[in-house]
């Protein structure tokens, strides 16, 4: 991964799941990495464990900052331009998943989910837009999710802010190929991360009864989604995957979407009959 050398990294999100991941993983590859997130202390855990595994000449540092913020995140991306001397790679990669059906989520709920998936990213792009139209160089990548393609039972909010993303990124990657600067959009499978603990809390049964019986949903480890993003980013491919039952799952979503729908409701009927059997017992 020597094309990450000496490279200058801000990643949002960047203390825990995914976003440690990858900022861990160009820290060994010898750049360096500048993290935000909300929570100091873990930021400041990440923060030294990346210059444990980096170069010696390498920078690294960290931001406080809720991304729906967009004063505070201005204030934290001129504190990483000038502690790394630049950037070359913007990762935006927060946001948060909360669960439930429509008729049960506040209104509260959908607009918190918007501000920090959707609004997050736009804050974080903005931030650093200028700096990258002026520098006429450079890579942005947007972190969205594979429910950005498609969308379940009990996830009508948060996909709703991941296929917001989508949208963003498709433009953003217009607007920005005219400074020459690139934009690049990963849909990250269901991962083992804290966030993804923090979701099956309150997750409705009937969801949570879908996904186990669904044959692509997978869960998948912090490292193969790295793993998968290092070796996808370097290529011209705009949308990157992490597994090849994320690949399958879109190809049918963009090539047969009613077939796609077909699968999902029957999907939905067997988890309800499972469940109504249960109940029985």
């Amino acid at each position: 991964m020597s094309e990450f050398n000496s490279k200058k990294v801000f990643i949002s999100g960047g203390s825990s799941g995914i976003g440690k991941g990858l900022a861990l993983a160009f820290a060994e590859a010898g750049a360096s990495v500048f993290v935000s997130a909300r929570g100091k202390d873990a930021l400041e855990r990440t923060v030294n464990e990346l210059r444990e595994v980096g170069t010696s000449n390498a920078r690294f540092d960290f931001g406080v900052a809720d991304v729906s913020d967009s004063n505070r995140v201005n204030d934290v991306s001129q504190k990483a331009l000038d502690i790394l001397g630049g950037l070359d790679i913007l990762i935006c990669n927060s946001g948060y998943a909360k669960t439930g059906t429509v008729i049960e989520t506040e209104e509260s709920d959908f607009r918190s989910l918007m501000d920090v998936n959707f609004f997050g990213h736009v804050n974080v792009v903005k931030a650093f837009q200028e700096h990258f139209v002026s520098q006429r160089r450079g890579e942005i990548v947007l972190l969205s999710s594979m429910l950005a393609t498609f969308s379940i039972y009990g996830y009508g909010a948060y996909a709703a802010s991941k296929f917001a993303i989508t949208g963003f990124a498709q433009s953003l990657r217009q607007e920005m190929m005219t400074y020459n600067v690139r934009v690049k959009l990963f849909l990250p499978p269901t991962t083992d991360t804290p966030g993804l603990e923090k979701e099956n809390f309150d997750k409705p049964a009937l969801s949570k009864e879908v996904e186990m019986g669904s044959l692509l949903n997978a869960t998948h480890s912090v490292d193969s989604v790295v793993q998968a993003f290092l070796e996808w980013f370097p290529k011209r491919k705009f949308v990157g995957y992490a597994s090849w039952d994320s690949w399958l799952q879109y190809f049918v979503i963009r090539h047969f979407p009613e077939l796609a729908l077909t699968i999902a409701d029957g999907e939905l009927r067997s988890a309800q009959k499972r469940l109504d059997k249960k109940s029985k017992l």
